[in-house]
């Protein structure tokens, strides 16, 4: 343990007054916040230890009421480090942290600090008085800073249900405020308690949104900012989006009605939260604090520039920055450049078995294979693709292309052809292509594990693809015990031939001819 984290001889932390600031001083007469004791664990060496442990009681102060003892703190805190850390190094962070002196000298530290509370068991039998009877809870400071820290640490993700459905809950429960409030002012009061917990929620996640759009539109943009940017954008979408358009007129004619009602009204809402026994000043504090409710609504949803349309605005202003960074890191290369991609690509280029090979990843990964055209009514083309221009016979072109060229500068744009019947054919031969081969695929996985001389006739298709797979597999060499093996271009089927013994011929009667090739036992796996 470090001499920072050494107990104190009290309960209470007191800085010395020599040598402190004389603006210090006189702020904390005027009664300014200062520092909080409760959160000074999180700045400690041993934060990560202290943390553990507030942790700990945090998750048991949900289950007990009675405080944890100090007896079956280790073992929690035990349970707590193996279920996060699985590892051999484990061992030596359990036996630092069951040292049962700097247990009790950490818990005492955290007393001191006012993060948690002690106090001791009543002994009832000479065995309790031998053994630590300290039983620890946390203090309301200590739970609410254990709180902010999870919530800080899991990113504050404002995907809560409550602020999704907040411009129709908001709506929903006002209108039935207004309709109950002076027949059953007990319904009016569940109403508007709903409109307060909405609000309270709808006001941190608006402040959340605040923050990230002004760290996101500050100084240079970088990836993380982008992103933040751009989730922020999403997040209100996804969440609020129109609603605060849609339901505003609904809230703001709520909130109007609500504000008609008179001081003497609004007591009957109060009396229902306090009870009929309640004094005159009480009841005036609940009634200012609904009235105050009633005025964070209609400076959210009524007035010429409420605050809805106002973060609505924010959001549509940031989606400018938005793009322009964007813009500049695909400028500058930055985290979406594809540098990696292209380094990945010439690895694979130049571990290549062949030029073909090597064509064959080029033309995948670029996407450069043949052009196919939907003209499939245009006339058949008479000239091969290895005629020279200049003996190619003419191809006739319109007098106007000719005279004004590609591009018209005068008259009425052309109408734009109407490829639909030649799309339509070209699904219907695209079907018709994939039902034959389907067919053919299945037919040759019916012949795995069958010899070449076993298969006599083959059809059109059945051959294509198993010339095109034993092609790609004599492509490569050979295992030891001379068997090849090849992978379809889809990577969808896979291609083993195991020689026969002894070596033997076999022919395979194709539609274009027959095909003699060595026997070898054929294994598909699809």
């Amino acid at each position: 343990m470090s001499s920072d984290d050494a107990p104190s001889s009290t309960a209470r932390v007191v800085e010395p007054s020599v040598g402190v600031d004389a603006v210090e001083e006189a702020l904390r007469l005027l009664g300014l916040p200062g520092a909080i004791g409760a959160a000074s664990y999180l700045t400690s060496p041993n934060a990560t230890q202290y943390r553990l442990l507030v942790d700990v009681l945090a998750d048991e102060q949900a289950r007990r009421l009675t405080g944890v003892p100090h007896d079956e703190l280790p073992h929690l805190v035990a349970a707590r480090v193996q279920h996060h850390v699985r590892s051999e190094s484990t061992s030596a962070v359990l036996d630092a942290l069951a040292d049962p002196d700097a247990l009790a000298r950490r818990m005492e530290q955290l007393v001191a600090w006012r993060t948690c509370d002690t106090w001791q068991d009543q002994a009832h039998t000479e065995a309790d008085f031998l053994r630590n009877r300290a039983r620890y809870q946390l203090t309301e400071q200590g739970a609410a800073v254990n709180a902010l820290a999870r919530e800080i640490d899991a990113g504050h993700d404002t995907r809560t249900s409550s602020a999704v459905l907040a411009p129709p809950i908001l709506a929903a429960e006002l209108e039935s405020a207004v309709a109950a409030f002076v027949p059953d002012p007990e319904v009016a009061s569940t109403a508007l308690a709903q409109v307060q917990t909405t609000i309270v929620d709808m006001a941190r996640t608006a402040g959340r949104w605040q923050a990230r759009l002004a760290a996101g539109l500050s100084g240079a943009p970088d990836p993380d900012k982008v992103a933040r940017l751009l989730q922020t954008v999403v997040d209100y979408v996804d969440m609020w989006g129109a609603g605060v358009d849609v339901y505003s007129g609904r809230i703001a004619d709520a909130a109007d009605a609500l504000e008609a009602f008179p001081d003497e009204a609004w007591r009957g809402p109060a009396f229902a939260r306090l009870g009929a026994a309640a004094d005159d000043d009480r009841v005036a504090e609940v009634v200012a604090e609904l009235r105050g409710t009633l005025g964070t609504v209609q400076r959210w949803f009524t007035g010429p520039r409420p605050q809805a349309r106002a973060l609505r605005l924010q959001m549509r202003d940031a989606v400018a920055p938005l793009l322009r960074g964007h813009r500049t890191l695909l400028a500058v290369g930055g985290a979406i450049s594809r540098s990696a991609d292209l380094l990945r690509l010439a690895t694979a280029l130049e571990t290549a078995t062949d030029d073909d090979a090597a064509w064959r990843v080029w033309c995948t990964a670029t996407g450069l294979y043949g052009a196919r055209h939907l003209g499939l009514t245009a006339p058949p083309v008479d000239a091969r693709a290895e005629t020279s221009t200049w003996d190619a016979p003419p191809v006739p072109i319109e007098r106007r292309l000719r005279l004004q060229g590609p591009r018209a500068l005068s008259g009425r744009a052309p109408r734009i052809r109407d490829t639909s019947a030649a799309r339509s054919l070209a699904r219907m031969e695209a079907a018709r292509t994939r039902a034959r081969t389907a067919e053919a695929e299945s037919r040759l996985i019916a012949r795995s594990g069958t010899t070449l001389s076993s298969w006599g006739e083959i059809e059109t298709v059945e051959a294509e693809l198993l010339l095109d797979l034993i092609q790609i597999a004599r492509a490569g060499a050979p295992d030891s015990r001379g068997c090849y093996r090849g992978t379809s271009s889809d990577g969808r089927r896979t291609l083993r031939l195991t020689p026969v013994t002894p070596a033997a011929s076999a022919v395979l009667h194709l539609p274009a001819g027959r095909l003699v090739l060595d026997d070898a036992l054929v294994e598909i796996d699809a």
